[in-house]
This record gives C-alpha cells, structure tokens and sequence, in this order.
C-alpha cells in the first residue's frame, strides 16, 4: 500500500501548515502574495532537507561515535536537541489554537469562567485553556493511549473542511484587490525567505529512498503539501488585505469570517479546527516523547535511564510523557504565538544545519566511521583435511530427526565418545586461547583436532599399532606440531585494490572545499538579506566549484546514511538563507536551548556516566571479587612464556 511507506509525522506536519502557519504568515507577517511565492520557494530547500533526514535516520552506530568521534556524537546530538524543541513549540501553537477555538465555541465566556475577568481574543496570557490540553493530552498518554489511524482520518477531514470552507467563502466574498498592487512583496526577497521559513515545517520531515517506487510517493507528497498550501494562501489572498503593522491574531481565521459578514460560519470553522488541531496533537505529541526515550538508551546515554521507564500497566514511558508535557504546557502557558510559530521555524532549520553539516564532511575522512566490527580475525591454521562424511551412515551426520528426537545411533555415539579417555592439559593451547581472549580448554572447535580422529581410530585399530605409532614421533613431528600453534592473520573482507579511499591529503583539501561553501554560503545569505546580486552570484559560483572538487576527491561508498555533496550542501544554503528571517524573533530561545544541550552533552561525557559507572563498580565490589587485575597480570605472564597457576586465587 501507498500509505505505509509514508513517513510518521508527515500528516500532522501538514495539517499545523494548513491550518496555522499558512494563515498566520499571510494575515499577521507578510502578505498572501509573499506567502505563495514563498511556499514555492521552500518546497526545495524541504526536498533535501528530507533526504538528510532520511539518510541519518539509517545511522545505527551512535555507541560507536559517541565513544571515538565526539564532533559526530555532537552534531547529531543538536540535530535531535533542535527536533525536540521544534516539537514542542508545534504542540504549544497547536494547544494556543485548541484554547482559542473552544473558548470560541462557548462565545467567549470560558476564559471569564476560568480567569473571573475577560481577557484579550487574541494573545490570552495565562492561558489557562492551553494548560489544561497539554495535561488531558498527557494523562490520556500516561494511561496508555495509542495514536490510531482514526486520528489521522478525523485530521484529514477537519483540514479537508477547512480548506473547502475557504474555498466557498472566496467563491462567495473574494476579490482580486490584492492582486492589482504596484507590488507583490511588499518585505522584499528578505520577506519571501522569512515567509519560507515559517512554513517549512510543515512540509515532510524524511521521504522514503530506498526504492523507486518509494522516491516516486515521497515526491507526490511533496507536491501535495504544496499543491495544498498554495491553495490556501490563493483563498486567503481574495479574503486578506495585507497592512503591515496590524496586531497580532492567534486564530486570524475568526476574524476574516468577521470581515466578510460571515459570522454563522465560525462556530463550524471553530468545530473543524478543534478537529485538525486535536488530531495533529495526537501525532506530533508522541514523536516529541519518543525522542526524550531516544536520549536515555545506552547508545547516547544523555538522560537518566529511569525517564525512559515504561509503566507495567499501561506500557507507556510516564516520566518521559510527564517531562514533554510539562516543557510544552509551559511553552503554551506563557509564551505568545507570535514567538512560538518563530521558534519553531529556528529550531526546524538549525536540526536540519546541523544535519547537513554532518553528512557533507564524514565521507572524506580517512578512517571509515561505520562500526562494522574488527577488520582482523585470528583463526588457527587447519592442521588436517575435515574429516569425509560421505563414508559415515546418515544417521550419524544429524544427531537429530525430522521430529526433534535424538535417533539411536546419535545416542550410542556420544555414549562411546563420552567413554574415551581424556587428553592432557595442553598449556600451550591454554597460552594461545588466552591470548586470543577466548574462554580457556576450548573442546568444541570448527573441525575437529586430529588427536581426536586419532583417538576415534583405536576403536577399529589394534592398541599395539597405537602406540607403536606414538612412540615413533621424531623431531619433524615437533615442528609440524609447532606449526599448527601459530595463528594465521587473515582480512574480514575482501579487499577491492580497485576502490579508492580518502587519504590524510585528501581530507585536508575536502575541508579546504568545505570552508569555500560555507564562505559562499555565507556570501549567498548577505546577497539575499541585502539584496546584494554580485555577492549572491559570487556565492553560488564558489560553491558550485567547491563542490566539483569535492565530486572528484575519493570517499568511503558503502557508508551508513550517506547523501550525496551536492545534496547536503544544497540542503545547507537552503537553511541558512531561510535561517536568517527567523532570528530575529527567536535566537535568544535558540541560544538558550543549544546552550543546555551543550550543558547536558558535556557533563553526560565527562561526569555523570562516569560516575555512575563508578558507583555501580564500588557497590559490586563489595559482592564480586575484582579479579581482572590479576587475570591482566595472568595474559601477560602466559605472553612471556611463564607457567600458568592451575588455579587463581581469590581475593579477600
């Protein structure tokens, strides 16, 4: 089915567009014109941005990049630091609609109910209502709800009727009026890129790759969101007429009914939203939670690991649940929507940043960051053919029938085995498994040793033959024997002399290459803010360059979640050039927020977990004896050739 392959998320994400940030940017920021053009500008930069995101959702090796690469441990980390902020600021602007739109419904008398005086339409401070959504959300989570396809289906049809409503009200009550100005974009270029940004969240978060069917749905969806966004902002565009420096609306869709003399049309507009919103919520609220589990697994080991507990009643991680509840109910508390729909656009680009700049420069590293385990493997040398088991009866090649029954045969011959009498203490076999850091008088082997077939060949052989054969050894037998102990080195995998890949010289020209795109993305963001067109030209002409040579250096191709150069550094400029008309609103949040993500990452790395590793230590060493130390001293003297102790002592 279609259906399945579409990323989780991608519904809620587009109902938040359609139904708050379209609106809140063509009414209260810039203009229907600027809105349009603006959501066709993001289209692109979201297309890479959800290859990134798909791409590093396949990076499965965090254990091994937070224990040797810090900078790659880092760079993730923010990326999902930002995710989580820019979830939660979605369900604070869907809460502050949800508080709006039932207030609506009881004709604004709740608040009065609620607060005892009556309080602004538009920007409600506290916001009592929103409060007590995010903690109904949050119980009923608690408890053990499950987001269900019959959210999704109440979503889509609350945003359906939404975007048809408009549809008649501009059949009804539209004009053209808005089209007929001398200009546009009345903010300039810098207000289609601010415009972008508001909206790109809205667009979906990954797109499925693995295959061509997959790229084709991903596309359709890109196209759909937009198809659907556009429309919205044409509706809008016959109903609004834009004058900069009008107050704030937190649902400006009441009161553009209220301008066209539709005023029996809002309580069902305020139903739908209540509809879209709810199920939105639904979605984005345990995407948000999830991503706190993510940060208590051993694999980033960034929160505590009892957050991440889930109730044995209703399966659900409480404390997780309570942790996001809480940071959004204050997002919704106190926090004005203006702020919020800005802080959610910040954080959605810098994620993506901070993704980007992850997968343009892990390629070109010389050492191959995926964990694919040891490159070595120690095997001893195969002392003798295995045995032919085309002479044995097929009841002795299977020690167990089709039924899971041991047969007779299987029986008896572990009974005769069983009888045999047992080898010598081999010490050097015990030197080399120690050595190898394997379990000692290993008896089950690959092959068999040949001492056994020996062994196994004097039940059909006269004992006399035996051990005239054994007493015949000469020196050759000792070098033979010597031989057979030695370990043979031998590559994991095959090796392709044909493949090249990045050298120490590569590296430093791939980071020269990279600093050129970021100088000419940062060339690419003056020209667009100052409407400079010799430094916008210049900045996409030395990334264009930088990424042909970054195109013809070698890099690891087999690597987990890797995007092409041109992609990520695509994606980068996109966000960068759309960052820039959201941090004027939101970078205190977003310093704010990036600083405590530095505090948790650096004090998790260098103090928590190593203390409560020591904790876990010192509370077990009054039960366990610490034996390791003398094991350590044991290899080593097994190394240098001296006689291994039969027995190790304990410690007291």
């Amino acid at each position: 089915m279609i259906f399945t392959s579409i990323p989780y998320g991608t519904g809620s994400r587009w109902a938040l567009g359609a139904i708050i940030l379209v609106h809140q940017s063509v009414y209260n920021e810039f203009g229907a014109t600027t809105t349009l053009f603006a959501l066709l500008v993001a289209a692109l930069p979201a297309t890479f941005s959800a290859l990134c995101r798909s791409a590093t959702n396949k990076i499965t090796n965090i254990g091994y990049l937070r224990t040797n690469h810090k900078c790659d441990f880092l760079l993730l980390f923010l990326t999902l630091w930002m995710d989580i902020l820019a979830l939660l600021a979605a369900c604070g602007a869907l809460a502050r609609t949800l508080s709006t739109c039932l207030d609506t419904m009881t004709g604004g008398m709740a608040r009065m109910w609620i607060l005892g005086r009556n309080s602004s339409p538009n920007e409600p401070w506290p916001d009592v209502l929103g409060v007590s959504v995010v903690f109904l959300v949050s119980g009923m989570f608690m408890l053990g709800l499950e987001n269900t396809k019959i959210f999704g289906c109440l979503m889509i049809s609350g945003v359906l009727g939404i975007v048809g409503q408009l549809g008649i009200v501009t059949w009804l009550q539209g004009d053209e009026t808005e089209w007929h100005h001398p200009t546009w974009f009345p903010e300039g270029i810098s207000g289609v890129a601010a415009g972008a940004a508001l909206c790109a969240f809205s667009f979906p978060a990954e797109m499925p790759t693995s295959a061509r069917y997959n790229r084709l749905t991903g596309l359709a969806i890109i196209l759909v969101v937009t198809f659907t966004h556009v429309l919205t902002a044409a509706c809008l565009s016959t109903l609004v007429h834009f004058q900069p420096g009008s107050d704030f609306l937190a649902v400006p869709i009441f009161k553009i009914l209220t301008y066209v003399d539709l005023t029996k049309v809002i309580p069902a507009m305020a139903c739908l939203l209540v509809l879209a919103c709810s199920g939105a919520l639904m979605e984005l609220f345990p995407e948000m939670y999830s991503l706190i589990v993510k940060l208590t697994t051993s694999e980033w080991k960034i929160l505590a690991k009892q957050i991440g507990y889930e109730s044995r009643d209703s399966g659900s991680p409480v404390l997780a649940i309570f942790t996001g509840g809480s940071l959004c109910a204050m997002l919704a508390f106190a926090c004005p929507m203006e702020n919020l729909i800005y802080i959610l656009a910040g954080s959605h680009l810098l994620a993506t940043i901070f993704r980007a700049l992850y997968l343009l420069y892990t390629p070109y590293r010389p050492k191959c960051i995926e964990h694919q385990g040891p490159s070595l493997a120690y095997t001893r040398l195969q002392s003798a053919p295995p045995p032919a088991t085309q002479n044995l009866p097929a009841s002795a090649s299977t020690s167990r029938s089709l039924w899971c029954f041991r047969r007779a045969s299987a029986v008896a011959a572990s009974v005769t085995k069983a009888r045999l009498p047992k080898k010598p203490h081999n010490e050097e076999l015990e030197r080399e498994w120690l050595l190898l850091g394997e379990p000692p008088s290993p008896r089950c082997l690959d092959h068999p040793d040949p001492t056994e077939d020996a062994e196994s060949s004097i039940l059909s052989d006269d004992g006399e033959q035996a051990a005239a054969s054994e007493e015949s050894s000469t020196d050759i037998d000792a070098i033979v024997d010597e031989y057979r102990q030695k370990i043979r080195v031998s590559m994991a995998g095959p090796m392709d002399k044909n493949l090249k890949t990045p050298s120490v010289t590569t590296w430093r020209i791939s980071l020269i290459g990279i600093f050129f795109i970021l100088c000419g993305i940062a060339s690419i963001t003056f020209g667009v803010v100052y409407m400079e067109y010799i430094s916008l030209s210049s900045g996409i002409l030395g990334a264009f360059l930088a990424n042909i040579i970054l195109f013809c250096l070698p890099k690891h191709h087999q690597q987990q979640g890797q995007v092409s150069s041109l992609t990520a550094t695509l994606s980068l400029i996109g966000s960068c050039v759309l960052l820039t008309g959201t941090l004027s609103n939101s970078w205190a949040a977003l310093v704010f927020w990036i600083t405590a993500g530095f505090i948790f990452c650096i004090r998790c790395d260098t103090w928590c977990c190593l203390c409560l590793d020591g904790a876990t230590i010192s509370a077990h060493s009054h039960i366990i004896p610490n034996v390791s130390s003398k094991l350590d001293n044991l290899r080593q003297r097994s190394v240098n050739g001296l006689h291994l102790p039969s027995r190790i002592p304990t410690h007291r």
